[in-house]
């Protein structure tokens, strides 16, 4: 399949008459495993095998569809739950008798994050069920982590073998759809995407800092548009002009030809394929098409190897075209590169206000991310794109993220927020609401940065709801303001008698912001503080009555 075919979401179901032999459907929440179901559709295509590809949204949706054999790929969102994509076909097979589909042959392929408590979940969760429903378990599953690219290569070509192998099912899907299909669609229409403007915006840093991070008000254009404390929302972005146009420089303002018809690239570089983040995918892609390249080898054996902090060094800074510079692959027939692309992913968002406070607004907190790299400016996507509409008021496309367990707990309930830089967002959200709904819980923020003068995010916001005693305790950590860094696991630590008191009292712990090193310190300094040789299990114990939640990313 060519890249204008790929990336025409309405043309993903196979072509022709022809019954597909083969249906992959995937759920992906960021992007991820929906590129890795592209990449096991193109393969299959290109050894001429008849594959079906969908969204399990898509696929739940009225109209033909045929099922003989199915491979499932899959992320989880969170801490084990279904990709929004992926919520209704869970639902309808949650609902489907023991036995609905026996015999079908199936394999599931599950990316997660180890960083979460449940990872690969939802994965586990389909496979479980299809084997309830009495399908056949043709290849066993495999859980990528976030380094999933090569794994699941590997896996991928086998297991679509030994799948096509196996004797096709000749059942059809139970009497059940249609109202499962129904019910599905009206579940989803409060998470459909709604049209928004940027109608206010400001700089949260100051003058000084090394970052620039900006606070963002949309107003929503459908009155139906509702949101809780703790959600989150995808902006739908496009990549900008300026990086186009660096495109086009090099390849040429082309018109691509494909079985949809003629695309323009601009188009396509514009709206569809992702520039700016280089992934382990478009390296192995780039060896199959030069696998002579030796520069491209060296960056191959790191990904070989396993070596994944090594390769996430040489990845820094860098964008798609960076790395296809270095690695001298420019003269690269444009139709072969942009195969390797992922597609343009959504940015999402912790929303930083409360539907009681801010009624018709929803804010956000967003570290621009702006940086000269190799004689080239660079800025994020979502930066660049955030920008423009904050200045020009056109509209763009968004969605609800629904929270699960980050939700506040009741009113009277006490809670502890650790959220450092602009994980600080959905805190803000918290106590917004809670002051507006008169909540009587006592709230204690733990927020960290680099300086106290230019990092402090909605630093008079804070103190003024300390002062008016709904936030009850506020601890800083400010990393460089003195020879030893300080972080937020520290004033942890140094408040541990009081948070064992908080917990005692029935205290909720949330957690937001950066899972790689942040995090993982919060954790153990909470496994320190609340493991005691009386109650060694007590951090696992919140976890598991839902009282101890992460948003990180």
């Amino acid at each position: 399949m060519s890249i204008t075919s790929r990336l025409n979401r309405e043309g993903q179901a196979v072509a022709g008459a022809e019954s597909p032999e083969l249906t992959i459907l995937y759920g992906s929440q960021s992007g991820n495993a929906e590129y890795l179901a592209h990449q096991i559709h193109t393969a299959s295509q290109k050894n001429g095998d008849i594959v079906e590809l969908r969204s399990m949204e898509e696929w739940m949706q009225p109209g033909d569809r045929s099922l003989r054999r199915l491979l499932v790929v899959t992320s989880t969102h969170g801490d084990g739950d279904m990709p929004d994509n992926a919520e209704g076909f869970w639902g309808w097979i949650s609902a489907l008798e023991p036995g609905a589909l026996e015999g079908l042959p199936y394999a599931v392929l599950s990316i997660g994050d180890s960083m979460y408590e449940n990872f690969c979940k939802a994965g586990h969760d389909i496979d479980r069920r299809l084997q309830e429903l009495g399908a056949v378990r043709v290849v066993e599953g495999i859980d990528c982590d976030i380094d999933f690219e090569f794994s699941a290569t590997r896996w991928a070509g086998p297991a679509v073998t030994d799948l096509l192998a196996t004797e096709a099912w000749l059942g059809d899907p139970p009497k059940e759809w249609e109202s499962a299909t129904a019910s599905t669609v009206e579940n989803d229409l409060s998470e459909r995407r709604h049209t928004a403007r940027i109608v206010e915006s400001s700089v949260l840093s100051k003058p000084g800092s090394s970052k620039r991070v900006m606070h963002y008000e949309l107003a929503v254009d459908d009155a139906s548009f509702t949101y809780e404390p703790g959600d989150s929302i995808s902006v739908f972005i496009s990549n900008s002009d300026d990086l186009v146009d660096m495109w086009l420089d090099i390849f040429g303002d082309r018109t691509l030809a494909g079985p949809d018809g003629a695309r323009q690239l601009r188009d396509i570089l514009l709206r569809e394929v992702e520039l700016r983040l280089p992934h382990p995918g478009l390296v192995i892609g780039l060896a199959r098409l030069r696998p002579d390249n030796a520069m491209v080898s060296r960056v191959m054996e790191l990904i070989q190897g396993g070596s994944r902090d090594e390769l996430d060094d040489w990845l820094w800074g860098r964008d798609v075209l960076d790395v296809l510079r270095e690695l001298e692959c420019l003269d690269l027939p444009i139709e072969a590169i942009l195969e390797t692309l992922r597609p343009l992913q959504h940015r999402d968002y912790s929303i930083a206000s409360s539907p009681l406070r801010d009624e018709g607004r929803v804010h956000l907190t967003v570290n621009s991310v702006v940086y000269d790299r190799g004689g080239r400016a660079h800025r994020g996507a979502a930066t660049a794109f955030l920008q423009a509409r904050a200045a020009d008021g056109e509209p763009f496309e968004v969605r609800r993220i629904p929270a699960h367990e980050f939700r506040l707990p009741n009113p009277e309930t006490p809670i502890v927020m650790i959220g450092p830089g602009v994980g600080v967002a959905p805190f803000r959200a918290f106590l917004r609401h809670r002051e507006a709904g008169e909540a009587r819980g006592r709230n204690w923020l733990f927020f960290g940065d680099q300086h106290r003068e230019f990092d402090f995010l909605y630093e008079d916001e804070f103190i003024g709801l300390s002062r008016r005693k709904v936030l009850t305790k506020l601890d800083a950590a400010f990393s460089r303001d003195q020879a030893e860094k300080h972080y937020v696991q520290h004033n942890l630590l140094a408040n541990a008698v009081e948070l064992r008191r908080w917990i005692d009292d029935g205290a909720y712990i949330f957690i937001c912001g950066d899972k790689t090193h942040m995090a993982r310190d919060v954790d153990r300094a909470l496994g320190d503080i609340l493991n005691s040789k009386h109650r060694p299990g007590l951090l696992g114990e919140l976890k598991a009555a839902g009282r101890y939640a992460k948003d990180v990313y």
